[in-house]
């Protein structure tokens, strides 16, 4: 009898567990328009660290990053509160727990960004390989914690684009960020909206 009941009650766990981390998925592919965002916030800090000190307005190139940063910060902040606030699912543990790994991950790369772009010290390669890695570990983790393989594949591309950014050239740590935030945030991005649209039209066909 009580071997019966310590079946069960571990089979509830295993459920609950499998629940929390289809949940913990559901919310990471409702905020996929954020990888998206934060993509285009990267390509326009790189086009105005680039470029900045030619255009008249907009020049000293070192704020491109910390100024960028904030502002997709605070753009995010208000979209999120705006969908929460539309939604009908109030924030999960499994939700709750993605969320601090970005959250930390999003603070500890703009305290980087804002020093070094503060202190000058901004030598492009070591600046790629710590923003892929920092990238690389929020991704991966938060892969393993929902067992989403494509999320976790996202966490070794940035990997490898650090790795890249420590033996290859300027060029080359280039072209390996730029490829990293397309496949990363871009292309996972709009992955995951495809998911969770076609996951909401299966809802909408059963309810129906």
């Amino acid at each position: 009898m009580q071997e019966e009941t310590n079946e069960r009650d571990l089979n509830e766990r295993l459920k609950l567990i499998s629940t929390m981390i289809a949940e913990g998925r559901r919310t990471t592919q409702s905020f996929s328009w954020t990888f998206i965002l934060w993509g285009v916030a990267y390509f326009v800090a790189i086009a105005w660290a680039t470029w900045g000190s030619s255009w008249a307005m907009w020049g000293h190139n070192w704020v491109a990053w910390p100024v960028t940063m904030i502002a997709t910060l605070v753009l995010t902040w208000i979209l999120a509160v705006r969908k929460f606030k539309g939604g009908n699912q109030p924030p999960t543990t499994m939700g709750r727990a993605i969320s601090s790994i970005w959250f930390a991950m999003g603070l500890s790369m703009f305290i980087l960004l804002f020093s070094m772009g503060m202190s000058g010290r901004t030598d492009q390669q070591v600046f790629v390989a710590i923003i892929c890695t920092l990238l690389g570990t929020a991704n991966a983790a938060s892969g393993i914690l929902l067992r989403w393989k494509q999320q976790f594949g996202c966490g070794v591309v940035w990997w490898a684009a650090a790795v890249a950014a420590c033996f290859g050239s300027v060029a080359q740590s280039t072209i390996a960020f730029l490829v990293a935030i397309f496949f990363c945030q871009i292309a996972f991005g709009i992955y995951g909206m495809m998911v969770e649209a076609r996951v909401r039209k299966i809802r909408g066909a059963v309810h129906a």
